[in-house]
């Protein structure tokens, strides 16, 4: 393959590119330098993709919306959207549980099995079980009869 004298790499600013294609009628590059694959004249700015990203994640923390709806609205991919949002998820502290907590609740779950009482998926009874799991934590689970207990 010929290298490019002309054409610079966008990442890393080496002038050692190859020819990689075509995408959208437009030459793509690669450089051999860091790997970077780039077209020239490609429009996109570093700030309209970081006001789609911080929009994207707002909406995501108000619960407005899905990726797909986000990605239209936008005009990116859906699961550009997701990736951009997991991302600023991963970047995030890890959250702190003040000491005095003992119990949480998780009102859906709570509702969700006063509803279920008697059966559930298959038609056999549920028993719920609170434990200690940590020194301090409490935890409910649902399980199974492990007997064979009558279907309703």
């Amino acid at each position: 393959m010929d290298l490019n004298v002309g054409v610079s790499c966008k990442k890393c600013g080496l002038e050692k590119t190859v020819k990689s294609g075509v995408v959208g009628g437009r030459q793509r590059f690669c450089c051999k330098g860091c790997g970077c694959n780039f077209r020239l004249g490609d429009n996109r700015s570093d700030e309209k993709i970081a006001a789609k990203k911080a929009l994207c994640i707002l909406w995501y923390a108000m619960g407005k919306g899905s990726y797909r709806m986000m990605g239209r609205i936008l005009s990116v991919d859906h699961s550009l959207v997701y990736r951009w949002i997991r991302g600023f998820g991963k970047s995030l502290a890890e959250p702190k549980v003040p000491q005095d907590i003992k119990e949480i609740e998780f009102d859906e779950v709570a509702a969700f099995v006063g509803l279920k009482k008697t059966s559930f998926g298959c038609l056999k009874q549920l028993i719920a079980l609170h434990e200690e799991q940590l020194p301090g934590f409490l935890a409910d689970a649902i399980q199974k009869h492990l007997d064979g207990s009558p279907k309703s």
